[in-house]
């Protein structure tokens, strides 16, 4: 268990507590597996843990102003101020939801070894610009909007070809993965935006 705060956050939001634990299951030393000689160890394990991410410029939680010159009177002009990005006093962190599940395995004496893992990340209040219309003067302004989903299954394989014969040994090792990145909702609420022309 953490507690972190972030200097570039609103007062308030910049806190943020994130919990984790993990368990794992060495079923090889069950009394089931005693006369499984074939395998030499086997642990499933299952992890679970929250992050966040404050990965922004300092001062969005202010605003953004910008000078430009105006003409004032006949002859001369004088420097004004406008606002380019509008401030959010309510700009937190970005959060991840983190699910792990694992299988490791040796088998053969030890010749052959690997890994089975599914993860899950579910992240939300993603920060992210969001664009204004030109008519409201403003180009955008800094959020938490939307949410994202990261899944994937991966399988790692270590073995061991020759293990010291005459001399040389040969080793191997083999890497797999299926990974699914999803949009699942945008700032709207809805995981897509339709934008129409009007004439």
């Amino acid at each position: 268990y953490r507690r972190d705060a972030s200097s570039v956050l609103a007062p308030g939001p910049e806190w943020n507590s994130y919990p984790a634990a993990s368990a794992g299951w060495n079923i090889k030393n069950e009394s089931f597996m005693k006369n499984v000689n074939f395998v030499n160890a086997l642990k499933l394990r299952v992890g679970y843990g929250e992050t966040s991410n404050q990965a922004i410029s300092p001062y969005q939680t202010l605003g953004v102003l910008s000078t430009n010159a105006y003409n004032f009177g006949p002859t001369g002009y004088a420097m004004g101020y406008y606002v380019t990005k509008l401030p959010n006093p309510a700009l937190g962190w970005e959060f991840s939801k983190t699910w792990n599940f694992g299988l490791d395995f040796t088998i053969l004496k030890n010749r052959l070894s690997g890994t089975i893992e599914y993860y899950t990340v579910n992240t939300s209040n993603v920060l992210l610009d969001v664009g204004l219309p030109a008519t409201s003067g403003v180009g955008s302004y800094m959020a938490n909007i939307g949410a994202t989903q990261n899944k994937g299954i991966e399988l790692s394989l270590n073995g061991t070809i020759l293990d010291n014969y005459h001399g040389w040994t040969w080793e191997a090792s083999v890497n797999v993965y299926r990974n699914r990145n999803k949009l699942v909702r945008l700032y709207s609420g809805k995981p897509y935006e339709i934008g129409r022309a009007h004439v």
